[in-house]
């Protein structure tokens, strides 16, 4: 490490230097305790070096720390050193959302089960009482073996001006979802949705039609969602749907095949034996000539 990042944090030695993030530096370290490789975040002096910020802060942070879910990065520790405050969390590879999408849309069925991970990780922090208040394609990384995993649930919103969790003006359940609802709309699409926006079904007809009505219901248009669990539901539903018509369309497609393949498989058989009779008729002939 150069002079302006650290060799350790706590217990754990640093192997690089990954950026800044909302929550402040973010370093890959070596857990030799247990053997792991792990995400340090070190908070800025906003956050760690405010009582009136601090303390609510981790607070929320042992919140979040107690969460444990399949599909939410896991937040493995919180250590302070001196005036240092630091996260130790679980090194998720791969990349984000929003990297991924780079503004072209996904395959929709891949968009929707990124979705339905999303909202069964934000499902099970809802149920704990730990909202996400922050939530966008940046804050989820899409593994290498192609699921989501959610940062930061609980804690992003403590690096925005105005935290959302402090506001009681803001549901933040309701938050997220209508977060969820725009991060879907932009896997689907390649862009953030505008005020009023609804999925270009016509134009982009591989968007299933089932999952335009899901996406304005979570964003907010009409009645809304009033948990992520349910949404999750429908996006299975739909999900399900698409899956259907796919195995319907492959069943339809397969009776026309058939009669092709077996006329070709007579035609070859047809070949070889009018090949044996002349190989036959010319071994004859010069035998007995």
């Amino acid at each position: 490490m150069t002079d302006s990042h650290p060799e350790t944090i706590g217990e754990y030695r640093i192997l690089e230097w990954m950026g800044t993030s909302r929550l402040g530096e973010v370093y890959r370290a070596r857990d030799s305790r247990v053997g792991r490789t792990v995400e340090i975040d070190v908070l800025p002096g906003a956050i760690a070096g405010d009582p009136r910020t601090r303390e609510p802060f981790l607070a929320a942070a042992r919140r979040s720390a107690a969460l444990s879910h399949p599909n939410i990065a896991a937040l493995h520790e919180i250590g302070e050193e001196g005036s240092r405050v630091y996260l130790v969390r679980e090194f998720v590879p791969g990349t984000t959302l929003n990297a991924l999408v780079g503004g072209r849309p996904l395959n929709p069925r891949r968009a929707i089960d990124l979705a339905i991970e999303i909202a069964d990780a934000l499902a099970d922090a809802h149920a704990s009482g730990v909202a996400h208040g922050a939530l966008d394609t940046d804050a989820i990384v899409v593994t290498p073996k192609g699921h989501a995993k959610v940062h930061d649930l609980g804690l992003a919103a403590w690096a925005c001006p105005t935290p959302a969790l402090t506001s009681p003006a803001t549901d933040p359940v309701r938050a997220d979802i209508a977060a969820l609802g725009a991060v879907l709309f932009e896997m689907l699409t390649g862009e953030p949705p505008a005020a009023g926006a609804r999925l270009p079904g016509v134009i982009i007809q591989a968007i299933p039609a089932e999952v335009d009505p899901v996406v304005a219901r979570a964003i907010g248009e009409g009645a809304r969602y009033e948990s992520a669990a349910a949404l999750a539901a429908d996006l299975r539903a739909v999900a399900a749907v698409v899956d259907a018509r796919k195995n319907t369309s492959a069943a339809v497609l397969a009776p026309s095949l058939r009669p092709r393949r077996t006329r070709v498989r007579r035609a070859r058989v047809t070949a070889l034996v009018v090949l044996a009779l002349l190989a036959g008729l010319v071994w004859w002939y010069v035998r007995i000539g």
